[in-house]
Parts: structure tokens; sequence; C-alpha cells
């Protein structure tokens, strides 16, 4: 059995900015991937707030020793007074995990940057206060983010229902912009959605509709081959995989396999799975699907493959990566994980065999989604050396 995807959703990150924005978890291959996803803060998040609120919170000791007892008391207490505020009043404040120290120190700083613009008066410190409160509305942006996050998990008809009712509540937003502020504000804000939209989309590794694993928690690379099963391609490959010892991932279409059912057979019986690729493989048209054809193609699929191999797929795939608003919750109801790649060589193309290999094997590292396809003239031989990167990986 192949490994199970490592999820994206968390990235260590302490604050709602980072944990949205902040990137996907990367960690150190072998031993230290368990402990990669539980120890230690996210970093790049923990350069900016080792900066930003140690330094926010020496500004605001300044300025109330400053308003305390003058210029001296000021500079000579900034040090000492800062220490003791990072450190006792942390510990008094009380927060016992990297998330609550962020909060108890999010609220107090954002109590006295409100403090300063209400009452502060005049004061070339104002700046900063400003600047924290701007640093607040990223996290409240990333708050928003991690909501839209827990929504876009929601499967089935709950998640459809869920995401036609967003969509109508989203439109209705844009006609209410246009309405109070004109025409350019609209058509800003509609060409802001169709942006989103289209990169949710059309981009495969986007997750803005849900999640979209792109490694294995397992010491090798995973081979993924699309668009079988092939009656000239499948056999050869088949007998590559056993001879360098490699389990695959084959996402076929489900009219080739009712096609070629011995050939689905056949790569089960020889422990590779089985993966939905849709029933027709409507590559031109499956970004623009509706739920009804959407669990169509996917349902469908699902179906001959369980019937004519005797294996119910566990991962779906969209035809060239374009799955639409709709494939989370109703491959998620259909008991499947939408999964991308983390590597592709674009072997449809007409491109020499060696740079197909280069653009998939380079600086490969454990637990790598690699995408490849059958149905090509050069189908063979780009595995063959595949296989010859990969399969030293798992020593």
């Amino acid at each position: 059995m192949i490994g199970e995807t490592i999820k994206s959703g968390d990235n260590r990150a302490a604050s709602p900015f980072f944990r949205v924005f902040g990137g996907r978890l990367k960690v150190a291959d072998g031993d230290a991937v368990a402990m990669g996803k539980s120890v230690g803060n996210h970093s790049l998040e923990w350069a900016v707030l080792s900066t930003l609120v140690p330094g926010v919170v020496g500004v605001a000791v300044f300025d109330g020793l400053w308003r305390l007892g003058g210029c001296w008391a000021a500079w000579l207490g900034l040090l000492p007074m800062t220490f003791i505020a990072l450190h006792v009043l942390g510990f008094l404040l009380g927060a016992w995990s990297p998330r609550g120290t962020f909060l108890v120190w999010s609220g107090a700083l954002t109590a006295w940057a409100l403090a300063l613009l209400r009452w502060g008066g005049e004061t070339p410190l104002v700046w900063v206060a400003w600047l924290w409160l701007g640093f607040i509305a990223l996290q409240v942006l990333g708050m928003i983010g991690l909501v839209w996050q827990r929504m876009m998990r929601v499967e089935g008809p709950k998640g459809i229902t869920l995401r036609i009712v967003l969509a109508v509540l989203i439109h209705l937003g844009i006609a209410l912009i246009w309405w109070q502020f004109g025409a350019a504000w609209g058509a800003s804000a509609f060409v802001g959605m169709v942006a989103v939209w289209a990169l949710g989309t059309f981009n495969p590794t986007n997750e803005i509709f849900g999640p979209m694993p792109m490694r294995l928690d397992q010491r090798q690379a995973l081979l993924t081959i699309d668009d079988g099963p092939d009656p000239e391609d499948t056999p050869v490959i088949l007998d590559l995989l056993d001879k360098h010892g490699v389990k695959a991932v084959f996402f076929v279409i489900g009219d080739k396999v009712r096609r070629f059912p011995e050939l689905a057979k056949e790569i089960v019986a020889r422990g590779h799975e089985l993966g939905n690729h849709t029933m027709t493989h409507p590559q031109h048209s499956m970004w623009s699907a509706g739920p009804v054809r959407m669990r169509r193609e996917i349902e469908e699929c699902s179906r001959v493959i369980e019937e004519m191999s005797g294996q119910r797929p566990r991962w779906f795939r969209a035809p060239v990566g374009h799955r639409n608003y709709f494939t989370h919750p109703i491959a998620a109801e259909l008991g499947m994980e939408v999964v991308v790649w983390s590597r592709r060589g674009f072997d449809t193309l007409d491109r020499e065999v060696e740079g197909i290999v280069d653009d998939l094997t380079r600086n490969l590292r454990y637990g790598e989604i690699l995408l490849l396809h059958e149905s090509t003239k050069q189908a063979p031989q780009v595995v063959k050396r595949v296989l010859e990167e990969v399969a030293p990986l798992k020593d």
C-alpha cells in the first residue's frame, strides 16, 4: 500500500496570517519528519515576531517612561523595563502554547496602540501604533482565510450547498459595492473575484478550494501515471516497475478501464493502486462542470474501477489538474482525497526525454509525487529513465 499524504493545512505558525499565507509545511526527511510537524515555529513568522513584538514592546515602554519621568527616565529605563515587560509581564499574562502567547501579546499591544491613538496626544511614536494595527489587520485577513479553509473542508451535499450559498453572497457583496461606490469599484471587485476563482481552478497546486497534498509520508518518491490504461504502454510500464521494485499509482480514465479491464486487473495484481481520473477525461471543460456533471464524472469512474478491478480508488486527480469549485466536497463524499503533484515534466508535449527526466528528478526528495503519463510516444522511455533515478531513493 502506498503511504499516506502529508496535509499542508497547518504549517506550525502561531498567527492566523502565517497559518494561511506562510507557505506549506517544510520539514527534513527521515526521522525528522515526525518531530518537525509538531516542534518549533514557522521560520518566517519567527523572524517577523521576534523583531516586531520586542520592538513594539520597547516603544511602548519608552513612551510610558517618557510620560512618567521624562527623557532620562525613558533612555535609562528602556532596556531593563523592556526586559521585565517581555519576561515578567509575559509570565503574569499567562500563555502555555505558541498560539496562546501570540494571542496574549496581540491583545496587550493592540490595547496599547488604540490607547495611544485615542489619548496619547501629539507624539512621534504614533507611526509604531499604526504599524502594529496594520499587522493586526493582516491577522484579521488570516482569520478570514482560516474560516474559509474550514468551510472548504465541508464534504458532500452540505459542502455543495455551502459553496453555492457562499457564491451567492459574494456576488451580492459585489453588487452592493457597485451600488454604493460606483461602476469602477464594482468592476474591480468582480475582476478580483474572477482572478481568485481562476487561480483556484487553473493552478493545479492552489488550495483555495480545498487541500491539495503534494507529498507522502514515506521514504521514497511516488510515481503517478495518468491517462491509462493503454494496451501498448501499460504492460511495458508494469514490467519496468517490477524490474526496479517500485510501486506506483495509475490515475486511470473510466472509459479506458471499461475497454481494457484486463489491464486494470493486472495493475492491481502487481501491487499498484488505481486512482480516479474521471470517466471521460474532459480536459477542456472540467473547469466549468457543475456539481451534477462533476459527480457523474467522478462517481462513474470509481464504480467502473471497482467493478473491473475489485479495488476502490482512494485518490482523485482532475484532468490537467483543473478541479473546480465543486470538486473537493464530491470527491470527499465518495471517499477520495484530491491529490496533485510536486513534480511534472510536461511529458505530453514534444520534448526530449532527458529534459523531462531532469525536471522530474533533479534534487528529488523523499515523499515527492511525480506526474507522468501513458499514451504518449515517449512514455516507456520516460518511465525507464525516471525509475533509474528514483529507485535508489528507497535505500
